[in-house]
């Protein structure tokens, strides 16, 4: 699948999910829901900035400007997911927060929408858009299934290229721990 089509798609997911969230009568039901928004968040922006971004900024050497942008929009969205994910279902900022988290993450999908995609378009075939979506729904569906921590780098070629085949997969595995200690993740 087409990269660009890919991260429409999560933009979209994402949106939904909130008005779901928003919808839902059920405090158990919506923190659920939340700890599934902040997962999906978590993932989609760790993919972007993995793999889209570095290619991008090869190709847009005179105005990376929206990058830029894209990148501070993401530490919000992070911010927001996270601080909505601290706070109950039941508490009286819990809503505000919900909101606050919608516009940050449609602000931040209607710039890239608007203003990267169409660059990234312009800048990278079909065949490139193709390899680099690939990688992403690899890397998003292991981040959402394994829940790799924050911090943790995920695999990357040294040119900004993503790796191909199994073996961005296995860097993204986590390595076996003793009883007390932290997860820990193979690194690229």
């Amino acid at each position: 699948m087409d990269a660009l089509d890919l991260l429409e798609q999560q933009h979209l997911e994402v949106s939904a999910l909130m008005a779901r969230i928003a919808a839902e009568p059920s405090p158990g039901l919506r923190t659920a829901m939340v700890a599934q928004l902040s997962r999906m968040i978590d993932a989609h922006v760790r993919i972007e900035e993995t793999y889209l971004y570095p290619v991008c900024a090869e190709r847009m050497a005179g105005d990376r400007k929206p990058l830029h942008d894209a990148y501070e929009k993401h530490g919000l969205a992070r911010f927001a997911a996270d601080n909505l994910l601290r706070t109950r279902v039941t508490d009286v900022r819990f809503e505000a927060r919900l909101r606050l988290l919608r516009d940050i993450f449609a602000h931040h999908a209607d710039e890239e929408e608007d203003i990267l995609f169409p660059k990234a378009k312009r800048g990278l075939t079909d065949e490139q858009l193709d390899v680099i979506g690939s990688d992403l729904e690899r890397a998003y569906e292991v981040l959402l299934r394994v829940g790799v921590p924050a911090g943790a780098p995920l695999a990357r070629s040294q040119r900004g290229w993503p790796r191909r085949g199994a073996h961005a997969v296995r860097a993204l595995r986590p390595v076996s721990r003793r009883r007390g200690e932290a997860l820990r993740v193979r690194g690229c």
